[in-house]
């Protein structure tokens, strides 16, 4: 696995015309941003000559106003082209998003999920989860910028993120985010399903059988899978947002994780 959070699109066509010139033969897996500039399918089919099998995308929103305020401003229809294509190729597409960026509206998020059921033939595998602000990052260190006040705990001297809160109504709240998620694991996430529950053994799958078409490894019973012209793999966990309960309704929004198919031995 190349180790990089955002592969330069420019190296990732230089690397894989190297180790295809050099016959390093080796199978090969990174993080990738959507560009512009990936959108010719020969791009895909050299990745795949030079050992590509999967690859993990930050798509984060299929919004483009979401995407802006994100810093982002990749256009939908260059996502769809080169998952699709990436797809058509060979390659495993993991897609990474969330709900929630502050100003985020209820009706983006939708459009984010329907974009997701909309291109289940070239989305292999999604993990949809819910904002979260960081430590340092761009929301935490300029909250004004982005709408919201950051609530710091003075007994935790090491958070690694802090909760939020929006200062002006209209976008998803905290809360919010985190049912929708839930609500996404528990009613659209069936058919990413798969029996394993780490994406590295799926790139284990793929390198051993030269393929990113595994029924083999879905968790809906047989005979049941939607027609595509890909496999399918995800996590059988999904996020559940709990809010305070009247009984205890000091108590904090919290999260656990609940299997959401079982599978046959």
């Amino acid at each position: 696995m190349f180790a990089d959070e955002s592969y330069p699109p420019a190296l990732f066509k230089k690397v894989t015309q190297l180790l295809i010139e050099e016959r390093v033969n080796i199978k090969w897996t990174t993080l990738i941003r959507f560009e512009e500039s990936l959108q010719d399918p020969q791009v895909w089919k050299q990745a795949v000559e030079a050992g590509c099998c999967t690859l993990y995308y930050g798509m984060e929103s299929a919004n483009e106003r979401v995407l802006g305020l994100m810093d982002k401003h990749a256009r939908k229809s260059v996502i769809e082209n080169n998952l699709r294509e990436a797809a058509k190729a060979g390659i495993w597409n993991h897609v990474m998003a969330f709900y929630g960026f502050p100003g985020e509206t209820r009706e983006e998020a939708e459009e984010t999920r329907q974009f997701l059921l909309d291109n289940k033939r070239f989305v292999h595998s999604v993990e949809l989860f819910y904002f979260v602000a960081y430590r340092h990052t761009p929301m935490v260190r300029n909250p004004e910028k982005f709408g919201i006040t950051i609530h710091k705990q003075d007994e935790y001297d090491m958070p690694l993120d802090y909760y939020y809160t929006l200062n002006e109504p209209g976008g998803i709240s905290c809360l919010e985010a985190m049912q929708l998620a839930e609500e996404f694991y528990q009613k659209d996430f069936e058919s990413w399903a798969v029996r394993v529950n780490a994406r590295e053994h799926v790139f284990l799958y793929i390198s051993k059988f030269g393929t990113n078409f595994l029924p083999q490894i879905y968790a809906l019973p047989a005979g049941q899978e939607i027609p595509r012209t890909d496999g399918v793999q995800g996590l059988i966990t999904w996020p559940v947002a709990h809010a305070p309960s009247e009984k205890h309704l000091k108590s904090e929004p919290g999260m656990s994780r609940v299997v959401s198919h079982s599978t046959p031995p």
